[in-house]
């Protein structure tokens, strides 16, 4: 190559990094692949272009640039870290491990990149790994808000309750300012063998605004799967059979709160002239519409939509819903509000013991107690015709015990 092809590949490769750095990201990318036209293969150069195109959200385009400059530069190790984040964000992950592992065997010393690798790790579904990556993270840097948050959140989910609690009192102590750190704590207050127990102020009446919605959204493509098939989840089929146990009534306008898939729309539709659906989740709402069994959908809080809608219904069934809410003196005031006289309210919680009240669990479920729910029951006028147990579902192999609801409004 010439001195001069040298030089204006150079001056597009530097005007390159002027752009990217300044934010003009589409600038960039035609600067870089002006360069490579003149200087074709050059591994920083395809580095930057990937980078480029990695926040320009095209990570596929960004993979083949990385992989074009990793052939030719092996040992470069943050390309190969770039790699594994593509690959990441194009959900990867088994190929995204061994970029990681690839740029930890070059450099060792990487907090944030083995954070990234327990993250491979989670989407392959090996837990227990991703706990090592995050505690080598935290162990390298201690100041690593993030990875203490996702070990403490990971600890928690394996049960190992006072790891979770540590973890989490560090990310706080860090400054951590994410209301899930709190509203797990919250969870976490059962004290461990030999811990004193948290005799501070009660659950939380209800989780993070977002954070049902984002659990949720995430969980919509597999949720039927999982819930019924791996969890046994009979919630539906028990009300629907208990309510027809109880009446022979035909309902007119039915209302499914947080109806999630649509789980309950199979037992309810052949007793139900109308049935409508209410979820905060957008993902499981798409899935509830394909069947066509609901006459409407609304995206929504249950607790704003039974204090806002138009329509009366006489029959509302919430089915495992009341577990992510909280406190429910708001949901039954909704019901009273839009319940005819005559009209059943049926639900699912988990069983707490009656001292409690309600009460968040480690799982961050909440659980409600019999007396609890009678309380709010004759508060707001509602005659209980039965408080039973029963199972709900499965939750590592043990059975969760519920309580069921069949409630009724009386007649004037």
């Amino acid at each position: 190559m010439n001195t001069d092809a040298f030089e204006r590949a150079r001056a597009a490769f530097v005007a390159g990094i002027a752009a990217f750095e300044s934010g003009r990201l589409e600038e960039a990318e035609a600067e870089f692949l002006a360069s490579l036209v003149l200087l074709p293969g050059r591994p920083s150069t395809l580095v930057n272009l990937a980078a480029t195109r990695l926040r320009l959200g095209r990570p596929a385009e960004a993979a083949s640039s990385l992989r074009e400059a990793l052939a030719a530069q092996p040992d470069d190790g943050p390309a190969w870290v770039q790699l594994g984040i593509a690959l990441m964000e194009l959900r990867q992950h088994d190929q995204a491990l061994p970029a990681f592992d690839r740029a930890l065997a070059l450099d060792g010393r990487q907090p944030v990149v083995h954070h990234q690798r327990g993250l491979a790790l989670m989407g392959l579904e090996r837990p227990a790994e991703a706990a090592q990556a995050w505690e080598q993270a935290v162990a390298q840097d201690g100041k690593f808000v993030t990875a203490w948050i996702d070990l403490g959140s990971l600890m928690r989910d394996l049960g190992q309750l006072s790891r979770a609690r540590q973890c989490l009192r560090q990310a706080l102590a860090l400054g951590a300012n994410d209301p899930l750190v709190h509203f797990q704590l919250a969870g976490l207050k059962e004290p461990s063998l030999g811990e004193a127990p948290d005799t501070s102020q009660g659950p939380p009446d209800a989780p993070p605004p977002t954070y049902v919605e984002q659990l949720f959204d995430s969980y919509a493509e597999d949720f039927d799967e999982h819930l019924v098939q791996r969890l046994g989840y009979c919630a539906p089929a028990v009300l629907v059979e208990g309510l027809a146990q109880r009446t022979a009534q035909r309902f007119t306008h039915a209302l499914d709160l947080g109806c999630g898939t649509g789980l309950c729309a199979e037992p309810l539709a052949p007793i139900c002239e109308r049935l409508d659906g209410v979820d905060l989740s957008a993902g499981m709402l798409e899935k509830a519409r394909a069947p066509g069994r609901y006459t409407a959908l609304t995206q929504a809080d249950v607790v704003a939509h039974l204090q806002g809608t138009p329509h009366h219904h006489d029959l509302i069934v919430a089915a495992d819903v009341f577990i992510y809410v909280g406190a429910l003196e708001a949901v039954f005031a909704g019901v009273q509000r839009c319940l005819t006289p005559g009209g059943w309210f049926c639900f699912s919680v988990e069983a707490a013991d009656d001292a409690a009240g309600f009460v968040l669990r480690s799982s961050l479920r909440y659980a409600h107690s019999a007396g609890y729910l009678r309380q709010l029951a004759q508060r707001h006028g509602l005659e209980v015709q039965a408080l039973e147990p029963h199972p709900l579902r499965r939750d590592e192999r043990e059975g969760v015990q519920g309580l069921y609801g069949w409630l009724k409004r009386p007649l004037p």
